[in-house]
C-alpha cells in the first residue's frame, strides 16, 4: 500500500502527537483542550496558538498570539451598565507609586464573577498574561500578582487565580510599571488581586458537555478558602471526562496536481483527570510562611480509524485499513514553600523553596491492514519521560512607597530529564527493533542566576524600572547521544513609564532575554501520522532575543480603553528545523531574525447606542523575516500567525438578570517549515453564542454553542526532493473537523 495508507513504520512520540493535536500533557492539559476544540470557556481567542504550540523562547511564548489576545475576547460573567455610583466606587491612586488604578470589590458586581480569575479578566485595558511553564522560577512569571507578591508555585496562574472566590477579593489594583524582576519578570502592566484576610467561601463549578456525535461528559471544579487553626487555606479540586471525536480526510497529488490516493479517518479522543491545587498561609518564623502543593492523573486514550483508497476519491470498498491506538498516562506533584519578611524601612526578604516531578507514559500500536482484515504490519512503540526541577530563590528589596526601591536577589535550579524509546516492527519478515538515534537519553542541567532590579518613581508623571541578571548553566546530555554544554548571559533591562494624564499612560522598553531548551529536542522522535522521523540534536543552543516596545494605553472611560503596542525583536541563534551535521533532520540553531508588528486592543461600551452592550476587539498583524540557507533566501518564521482579527458583542439586561452574546475569531494561516517539507496550518473564521442568567437559585446557568459555523482545519503538505531547495515532488491536504459543541454550565457560591 501506498501514500497516505502507509504514513511510515512506527507509532506517533508524545512529543509529535502533542505537536499535532494542539494538546499539552500535563497541568496545561485541560484548559488548552477545552479551548482549542469547543471555542472555549469565554477564552475564544487561544484556538490559533493550542494547535501549533510555540515552543523553546520563552520570549516568544510570551508574545505568542494566545497570551497577547486572551484579554480581547474574554467575557464570561454577567455585566450590568455601570451606574454613575459604581464609577465612582473606583478611585484612581496617584501614590509614591504613580500609574496605580484601584478597583474595588463593589466595581466587579455589575459582572457576577464567581473568582478572581473572572475578575481580571474583567479590568479595562488589562491583558492577562498566565506566563510560561519553562524551567526556573524567575523568568517564568505572568502578569498577575496575589497580596503584592508573585504565587509561590508554577501551577497555572490562571488555576491560581479560580481557586480565590470572588466574595475573598477586597479589590484588584492595576499597576503599569514599577513592578520588579522578583514579582513579576518585568511585565510593564500587572494586576494585584487583594484578598480579605479570613474570609471562608466557596464556589462549585458543574459543567455537561455535549459533542457532536451526542456524546455527554461531566466535569466538576470546587474551590474552597478558609482558615483552619490559623493557617488561611485556599484549595481547588478538578475532575472530568472528556470526550472528542475528530474527522481527517486525506488528499494526495502529485507534482502536477494529480490526485495519487485518498484517505478518511475516524478519531474518538478520550480524556479523564483528577487535580488537586493547594495553598496555606500562616504567620512564622517572624515573617509569612505559605506552603502550596499540586497533584494530578490524567489520562489520554484514542484509537483511529482509516480508510484508504489508491488513486481514487473515497468510495464505500476501501483498499485497506490501518488502525493507531494510543494511551498516554501522565502524573505530577510538587510541593513549595515561600517565607517573606518586611523589615525595618520596608526592605522585604523572600525565600522560595520549589521541587515538581512528574511521569508521562506513551505507548501506542499501529496496524495495517490491506486488504481489510488481512494483517500486512505492526508496529508497537513506548516511550516514558520522567523529569525533575528543584528550586531556590532569594530575594531582598526595598517596598512600599519610597522613590527608590532597589532590589537584589539569586535563584540556584537544577532540571533532569531521563527518555526511554523503544520501536518494533513487524511484517512478514519478522520482527525487528528499530535503531532510533539518541533514542534513549539523560538530560540534566544546572542553573544560577544573579540579579538587580531597580525601580524609581521620578516623580508623579515619570517611572524607571530596569535591571540586570547574569546567568549561567550548564546542560549534559548523556546516553545514545553525548554532550556537555555550558552558557553565560547577560539580560539588562530598561522600562520608562510616563502617565500624561490620569487615564492616559505611555510606556517604552527594552530587554534581553534567552529563550529556554526543550530537553525533548535532545532525542529523536518519530511521527507516523505524518510520516517525519526527527533526529535528536546534543549541540542545541539557547535562542537570544533583544526586544523594543512602545504602547499607549487609554482608559477614555471607566470600561472603555484602547491599547496599541508596536514592537521589534531581533532574534539569535533561531531555533528551526535544519539538516543536522550528523546528516538527519531535525530542530538546529539557524541563524537570525527579525520579528515586528503592531497589537491593538479595543474595550467599548455601547450603552449610547444599545444598552448593556459592549464591545470587545483585537488586532494582531506581525511579520518575520529569516534567511534559509535551504532556499537561499529570506522566510517567514515557523509558529508566527502573521494576521489575526477577533471581536466579540454582549448585552446585558440588567433588570432581567439575563446577558447573551457572540464571540468571533478570525481565519489564521500558518507555516511551518521542515527540511524537505512546508505544512500550511489554515483555519477559517469561528464564531460561539452564549445565554446567561442568574435569575434562579442564586446560581448562575450558561449555555454555549461554540464553533456553530464550524470547526475544521487544514493541513496542507509540499513535498521536495531531496530538500525545500530542490525539485517540488507532491502535496498532501489534510481536512481537520473536530465539530461543534453545547456546554450548560451551572456554578454555584457557597
Amino acid at each position: 500500500m501506498v501514500g497516505i495508507i502507509r504514513r511510515g513504520q512506527s507509532t506517533l512520540t508524545l512529543n509529535q502527537l502533542q505537536e499535532i493535536e494542539g494538546i499539552k500533557s500535563g497541568r496545561h492539559m485541560r484548559q488548552q483542550f477545552r479551548d482549542s476544540t469547543e471555542g472555549g470557556n469565554g477564552l475564544c481567542l487561544s484556538l490559533t496558538r493550542n494547535f501549533t504550540p510555540i515552543r523553546r523562547s520563552a520570549a516568544a511564548g510570551k508574545y505568542a498570539l494566545v497570551g497577547t489576545l486572551s484579554a480581547v475576547a474574554v467575557l464570561t460573567m454577567v455585566p450590568a451598565t455601570a451606574t454613575a455610583q459604581q464609577e465612582a466606587e473606583v478611585t484612581e491612586t496617584e501614590q509614591s507609586d504613580s500609574g496605580t488604578t484601584v478597583y474595588v470589590a463593589s466595581f466587579f458586581d455589575q459582572f457576577a464573577p464567581q473568582n478572581a480569575f473572572e475578575m481580571v479578566q474583567r479590568l479595562p485595558g488589562f491583558n492577562f498574561d498566565g506566563g510560561s511553564d519553562a524551567r526556573g522560577f524567575g523568568g517564568t512569571a505572568g502578569n498577575v500578582l496575589i497580596d503584592g507578591a508573585r504565587p509561590g508555585s508554577k501551577n497555572s496562574l490562571e488555576n491560581v487565580l479560580q481557586r480565590i472566590p470572588a466574595a475573598q477579593v477586597e479589590r484588584v489594583e492595576v499597576i503599569r510599571g514599577g513592578v520588579g524582576a522578583s514579582d513579576a519578570a518585568g511585565q510593564t502592566v500587572v494586576a494585584n488581586v487583594v484578598r480579605i484576610p479570613g474570609a471562608s467561601t466557596g464556589t462549585s463549578i458543574v459543567r455537561l458537555v455535549r459533542k457532536n456525535d451526542g456524546s455527554i461528559r461531566p466535569q466538576t471544579e470546587t474551590s474552597y478558602s478558609t482558615t483552619i487553626d490559623g493557617w488561611e487555606t485556599s484549595s481547588k479540586l478538578d475532575l472530568a471526562l472528556r470526550r472528542q471525536p475528530r474527522d481527517i480526510s486525506f488528499r494526495r497529488f502529485d507534482a502536477d496536481g494529480a490526485l495519487t490516493d485518498s484517505a478518511e479517518e475516524e478519531r474518538p479522543e478520550n480524556f479523564k483527570w483528577l487535580w488537586y491545587n493547594g495553598e496555606a498561609g500562616k504567620d512564622l518564623f517572624g515573617g509569612r510562611l505559605v506552603l502550596n502543593t499540586v497533584f494530578g492523573t490524567e489520562t489520554f486514550k484514542a484509537l483511529s480509524t482509516r480508510d484508504g483508497f489508491e488513486g481514487r476519491l473515497p468510495d464505500n470498498n476501501p483498499d485497506g485499513r490501518i488502525f493507531i491506538d494510543v494511551d498516554r498516562p501522565y502524573t505530577e506533584f510538587s510541593l513549595g514553600a515561600d517565607w517573606t519578611k518586611t523589615g525595618t524601612n520596608n526592605w522585604k526578604t523572600r525565600l522560595l523553596g520549589f521541587t515538581e516531578m512528574s511521569w508521562r507514559d506513551f505507548t501506542s500500536e499501529f496496524t495495517e491492514e490491506e486488504p481489510i482484515g488481512n494483517r500486512t504490519f505492526l508496529s508497537n512503540f513506548s516511550q516514558t519521560q520522567d523529569r525533575i526541577e528543584s528550586i531556590f530563590r532569594a530575594t531582598y528589596g526595598k517596598v512600599g512607597g519610597s522613590a527608590l526601591k532597589p532590589e537584589f536577589g539569586g535563584e540556584v535550579a537544577y532540571n533532569q530529564l531521563k527518555s526511554s524509546f523503544d520501536l518494533f516492527e513487524e511484517d512478514e519478515n519478522g520482527v525487528i527493533e528499530l535503531d532510533v538515534p539518541s533514542a534513549n537519553v539523560k538530560v540534566n542541567e544546572i542553573r544560577a542566576e544573579a540579579f538587580t532590579n531597580l525601580v524609581w518613581n521620578a516623580n508623579d508623571k515619570l517611572t524607571v524600572d530596569g535591571g540586570l541578571t547574569w546567568e549561567i548553566s550548564r546542560i549534559k546530555v548523556s546516553g545514545d547521544a553525548g554532550n556537555e554544554q555550558t552558557f553565560k548571559f547577560l539580560k539588562p533591562m530598561l522600562n520608562f513609564t510616563y502617565n500624561v494624564r490620569d487615564n492616559l499612560q505611555m510606556q517604552l522598553r527594552t530587554s534581553r532575554t534567552v529563550g529556554q531548551l526543550d530537553f525533548e529536542d535532545f532525542a529523536a522522535s518519530n511521527d507516523v501520522t505524518d510520516d517525519r522521523v526527527l533526529a535528536g540534536n546534543p549541540d542545541l543552543s539557547p535562542d537570544q532575543t533583544w526586544r523594543v516596545e512602545g504602547s499607549v494605553d487609554w482608559r477614555f472611560n471607566r470600561q472603555g480603553s484602547i491599547v496599541v503596542s508596536l514592537f521589534h525583536e531581533w532574534r539569535n541563534d533561531v531555533l528551526e528545523q535544519i539538516r543536522l551535521p550528523s546528516g538527519g533532520f531535525g530542530l538546529g540553531n539557524a541563524g537570525s531574525a527579525k520579528f515586528y508588528g503592531i497589537e491593538a486592543d479595543l474595550i467599548l461600551p455601547l450603552d449610547f447606542a444599545i444598552p448593556g452592550g459592549r464591545l470587545e476587539a483585537g488586532y494582531r498583524l506581525r511579520e518575520s523575516s529569516l534567511f534559509d540557507n535551504i532556499i537561499g533566501r529570506n522566510r517567514r518564521l515557523s509558529d508566527i500567525t502573521k494576521q489575526f482579527i477577533s471581536f466579540e458583542f454582549r448585552q446585558d439586561l440588567v433588570a432581567q438578570r439575563f446577558s447573551w452574546g457572540i464571540e468571533m475569531d478570525g481565519g489564521f494561516e500558518e507555516p511551518n517549515f521542515f527540511v524537505s517539507e512546508r505544512l500550511d496550518f489554515e483555519g477559517p473564521y469561528r464564531f460561539n453564542a452564549y445565554v446567561e442568567t442568574i435569575r434562579w437559585f442564586g446560581v448562575k446557568m450558561r449555555l454555549e454553542w461554540n464553533r456553530f459555523t464550524g470547526n475544521k482545519f487544514d493541513r496542507d503538505r509540499f513535498f521536495f526532493d531531496p530538500d525545500r531547495g530542490g525539485t517540488f515532488t507532491s502535496r498532501e491536504l489534510q481536512t481537520r473537523d473536530f465539530g461543534n459543541t453545547i456546554r450548560f454550565i451551572v456554578t454555584t457560591p457557597f
